[in-house]
């Protein structure tokens, strides 16, 4: 998949025939992978996504939550796995949103010619949230994707993290339509884990994912291209010593040696059960055992 980087400011397209998907894709959700599958039946030609270097919310005090499911990165690495031909991102500052509506498609989307455009029923664009997609039907061809429902309500990024953050990882991955991922750098820890036998990879983080509740999952970790069986921990350590804020470590089943500094993508296909504090480390160890046979 190409990669194109763009400043608003001067958009620059491509001859070919394109297909363009308009969407947040800020969780790359079901709901958004509809979009995929209408874009992959009406196009003639190149397949294509317009995405933001930054997540707009930061931008804006709006009651929602800043944590995202899936960092740019992510986006792009599940696009081309797709099979998409090209995703534009485009690069935004606060200004960027002053761009009225009349003004995204004439400095944006004009520039790049598609000949098609997908977007969902819900879809609004420029300054206020003012443009529609009667708007965009006056200079291009447009496909509405009607909106996705799971379990009698509608997919939704929010609803995603609102459900993690409840523990309920049965819904959230149903939504998604995967297991949910996130990914982060192996950093040193206190190596408590080291010392009844059971050595955890702590990750540290540059998204601001959204997490799970705190509690033990069970998952797949992929480290230099490998998955292993694994324990996600995600919590405060009670038994150890209390944490100001979350932290996520996995044991890996089958792993050993030193892999400091890399990254490591993490599944959470599971949740096992809530965080829990125990009188001393022989205990911890002894529920670990236990947690081990959810591999089984």
């Amino acid at each position: 998949m190409e990669k194109v980087y763009l400043d608003y400011h001067q958009v620059v397209g491509r001859s070919h025939k394109l297909t363009l998907l308009l969407g947040n894709f800020d969780g790359l959700h079901r709901g958004h992978l509809e979009l995929v599958i209408a874009g992959k039946k009406a196009t003639e030609g190149d397949l294509g996504v317009l995405l933001f270097d930054k997540n707009p919310a930061d931008f804006f005090l709006n009651g929602k939550s800043h944590s995202v499911l899936t960092s740019l990165d992510d986006r792009l690495r599940l696009f081309e796995a797709e099979k998409l031909e090209v995703a534009y991102i485009l690069k935004i500052d606060k200004e960027f949103f002053d761009l009225s509506p009349e003004d995204f498609i004439e400095k944006i989307l004009k520039p790049l010619s598609p000949e098609r455009i997908i977007v969902g029923t819900d879809y609004t664009f420029g300054k206020d949230a003012a443009g529609s997609d009667e708007l965009l039907k006056k200079s291009f061809i447009v496909d509405q994707v009607s909106l996705l429902d799971y379990e009698g309500k509608k997919v939704s990024t929010q609803r995603i993290i609102a459900d993690l953050a409840a523990g309920d990882l049965a819904s959230a991955n149903g939504q998604l339509g995967r297991d949910y991922e996130i990914h982060g750098t192996i950093a040193h820890g206190f190596e408590n884990g080291r010392k009844i036998g059971f050595p955890t990879a702590n990750l540290s983080f540059s998204t601001p994912y959204a997490l799970p509740k705190n509690g033990v999952y069970l998952g797949l970790a992929y480290l230099r291209g490998r998955p292993y069986q694994t324990l996600i921990n995600v919590g405060i350590n009670p038994t150890i010593g209390l944490l100001k804020k979350p932290k996520v470590e996995c044991y890996l089943e089958g792993f050993s040696g030193n892999a400091y500094g890399e990254t490591l993508y993490v599944t959470f296909s599971k949740r096992l059960r809530d965080e829990m504090t125990f009188k001393n480390l022989e205990e911890l160890k002894a529920q670990i055992e236990k947690d081990k046979a959810a591999f089984r």
